[in-house]
């Protein structure tokens, strides 16, 4: 009884190793599948340029304030959203801190054939390059080119416009 006793463990010794083995192989072997068939997320997504007829214009107005303007918008916009990205000098930490980023962003509105954007005001509409609160405004102190993204969406579908202007 201890022959066939010493020869279990044996084959039960064997048929552990080889299972340990085969499974970390199965295991350790397998690469997660990709789906070529999944969309990309929206933030990967490249949407085409719009053609050079389009013209925006990024116009200063007084301190902390500017009129960004669409002229020749592809024909078939519906909507066109704005982003401004620009570097500010950091005052809050005294000592001249560097810059820091910041912007804004909102949505464009035709008005007779031209596309203004931000807010509206009384001699149009514009774009304030600061913060306001309680009527109160706290205008950035840019430093360097603003950079504008424009997302045109129509019939057509969508197409970005990106340019860097200086103020």
């Amino acid at each position: 009884m201890k022959l066939d006793r010493k020869k279990m463990m044996i084959v039960g010794g064997v048929l552990l190793v080889l299972f340990v083995f085969f499974g970390y192989r199965f295991f350790a072997g397998q690469k997660p599948k990709v789906n070529t068939d999944d969309q990309a997320a929206p933030s990967d997504m490249v949407f085409p340029t719009v053609d050079s007829s389009v013209k925006v214009d990024l116009i200063s107005t007084k301190k902390g304030e500017a009129i960004l303007s669409v002229n020749n918008a592809p024909r078939g916009t519906e909507s066109i959203e704005f982003e401004m990205s620009y570097l500010v000098i950091n005052e809050d930490t005294g000592d001249g801190g560097g810059t820091v980023s910041q912007g804004a962003i909102g949505k464009c509105y035709e008005v007779k054939g031209i596309w203004e954007c931000g807010e509206p005001s009384a001699s149009g509409r514009k774009i304030i390059l600061g913060t306001c609160s309680s009527g109160v405004c706290r205008y950035h102190n840019i430093s360097g080119p603003i950079r504008i993204s424009l997302k045109f969406s129509g019939s057509y579908g969508n197409k970005m416009f990106t340019k860097e202007y200086e103020l």
